[in-house]
């Protein structure tokens, strides 16, 4: 009875923390949580765990998107200019907002120090070029296609290569 019983608790955990949200599915939700992955817009699959790269501030010398405190011991302030390149470990990705306002994903990241983290919306911060996503943009997609293309026709892969090249690569040409 007490197997069952610890199998059965393990099984509805691994349930409740393996949720993943999409981008599309931002619309249509109707409240906040805590989710163990994300499919950006970029179509690139963010995990707690992984690693985002920041990229350069859209604002002069600060970063409109991404902050660094917690609010208790450290104030919340926009991280500097002097931050761009650092990669940093996904902790927490949330979603916030309300039906009036509609939902977005923040992401909870450890500091370049590990004294502090960093809130990035996330987003935001990945339209503006504040972070730089592992999706794939519109123009790399066409490029390794185009690539793909020349390979077939000089022998290189065979049609079926091509054509599952293809099959991953379409999504994200717009």
């Amino acid at each position: 009875m007490k197997k069952l019983y610890f199998i059965s608790l393990f099984v509805i955990s691994g349930v409740a923390y393996s949720q993943e949200i999409k981008y599309s599915d931002l619309a249509t939700i109707t409240e906040r949580g805590e989710f163990t992955s994300y499919v950006g817009s970029d179509g690139g699959v963010y995990k707690i765990g992984d690693k985002i790269r920041i990229g350069v501030p859209s604002s002069n010398k600060t970063f409109a998107f991404i902050f660094e405190g917690d609010g208790f011991l450290v104030p919340i302030t926009p991280l500097t200019a002097i931050s761009s390149g650092q990669e940093t470990e996904i902790k927490k990705i949330f979603v916030g907002g309300s039906k009036r306002t509609g939902y977005t994903v923040t992401m909870r990241t450890k500091g370049f120090t590990g004294l502090s983290n960093y809130t990035i919306q996330f987003e935001n911060a990945l339209s503006t070029g504040e972070i730089k996503g592992s999706g794939m943009t519109s123009d790399v997609a066409l490029a390794e296609l185009k690539k793909a293309k020349d390979k077939l026709d000089l022998g290189l892969i065979s049609q079926d290569q091509y054509d599952q090249i293809k099959a991953d690569l379409v999504k994200y040409i717009k």
